[in-house]
């Protein structure tokens, strides 16, 4: 019994908890012993395993596009006015059109800046800023995630958690592309 007291600590169960997690555990095995040798858990089952790790990814996916959008926000000032200047150039005569080196360095120059600021914001927004005024955001979502799983690092909440960061990068990524291609000098 001692060692089943220490393992539970090693979790981080306190010995006035365990009465409460011991109740806990015994009614879910219950639960899943009638479950199982049910004809309805069978057909059910599944969806409700795909309903719940939905609205688990789901949840994810919002704090992720929160991250990312809010980090894009800092950015997207530099991000339009680069485009601005680009296609205010293009809808010039072409007579007119002669420093086509310059707007690609200058568009070159812009979007490292901008993917610098985004980059910074992004870093802010997961790992914390010590300047903010909210408790979450001066922590940073990695660190708040860490927390909820009693400091220890969840590996697969951090992976699909970067795993959509890196969608939601991907597609404006996607979506910005075609329109800086799409510029006269890149023509």
């Amino acid at each position: 019994m001692n060692k089943l007291i220490r393992l539970l600590e090693k979790f981080g169960i306190e010995k006035k908890n365990l009465k409460q997690f011991l109740i806990f555990v015994v009614g879910i095995f219950i639960a899943l012993i009638i479950l199982i040798n049910t004809h309805f858990f069978s057909t059910i089952g599944p969806i409700i395993l795909v309903v719940l790790f939905g609205i688990f990814f789901t949840f994810l996916w919002f704090v992720a596009g929160y991250a990312v959008f809010r980090s894009l926000l800092v950015a997207s000032v530099g991000l339009s006015f680069i485009i601005f200047i680009g296609q205010s150039y293009c809808a010039l005569p072409i007579n007119d059109q002669v420093a086509d080196s310059s707007l690609m360095t200058l568009i070159g120059f812009g979007f490292i800046y901008v993917i610098t600021q985004f980059g910074r914001s992004l870093y802010k927004e997961l790992f914390g800023d010590r300047q903010a005024k909210e408790e979450w955001r001066q922590k940073g979502i990695v660190k708040l995630f860490k927390e909820a799983n009693h400091n220890k690092h969840s590996w697969f909440i951090l992976l699909i958690y970067g795993l959509w960061i890196s969608l939601f990068v991907w597609q404006i990524y996607s979506v910005i592309n075609p329109v800086i291609h799409g510029l006269c000098v890149y023509k």
